[in-house]
């Protein structure tokens, strides 16, 4: 009898182990969404996927935004900025640039058959920066992955009124920039008041 038991005991443990092999864990908790996957069908993670995991609390209250390259020395960490969101129509949210890549998507090479040539390169890249709110709450209701307008300001009233070695022009240029980011801020807001009668008048969606 304990022979039987022990040759039971090896024969489910090797069942156990061509069960975990055929098991596949996630490193993350999360959730999955569009999971379409039928008995006899191919899963590879290559050519059809059965479903796309979705970390826990991936993408909330964290926005992405590309700005272009000549704005490469204004955009920097704790700059101010403010986002409008289709999926959030008619507000304006104020954030904060909590990081900026210190690299550009544009110009990496790829191994070919071919020798690269400087003339032939696509469009430039963009400056990636990273936002949060300005006050927790306001983007909790975006949900992840919306299509959002950004501005980035910069705000020169500081040294306008401490900063003693400024020239007349240099004072006169940077009292034209930070007006010309209140010209931006009214067009945002007026954009996130046509945009939704845009979509729902004019378009029929």
């Amino acid at each position: 009898m304990r022979a039987l038991r022990v040759s039971a005991e090896a024969a489910l443990a090797q069942a156990q182990t061509e069960i975990d092999k055929l098991t596949i864990f996630a490193s993350v908790d999360g959730r999955l969404e569009q999971f379409v996957l039928q008995e006899g069908d191919l899963v590879n993670p290559v050519l059809r996927p059965a479903g796309v995991l979705v970390p826990g609390g991936a993408g909330r209250n964290r926005f992405e935004a590309g700005f272009p390259q000549v704005t490469a020395q204004v955009i920097k960490k704790g700059g101010v900025a403010e986002i409008m969101c289709i999926s959030k129509p008619f507000t304006v949210v104020p954030m904060v640039i909590v990081e900026v890549q210190d690299v550009i998507a544009a110009g990496q090479v790829r191994q070919t058959d071919r020798l690269g040539d400087a003339q032939r390169q696509g469009p430039p890249g963009t400056i990636t920066a990273y936002l949060e709110p300005l006050y927790a709450g306001q983007a909790d209701d975006i949900p992840p992955g919306s299509r959002c307008l950004v501005n980035a300001y910069t705000d020169n009233h500081h040294r306008l009124e401490h900063d003693d070695a400024l020239t007349f022009g240099q004072r006169i240029f940077l009292h034209v920039v930070d007006t010309v980011g209140v010209v931006h801020a009214a067009g945002l807001r007026i954009r996130s008041l046509i945009l939704p009668l845009q979509t729902l008048v004019f378009t029929g969606h």
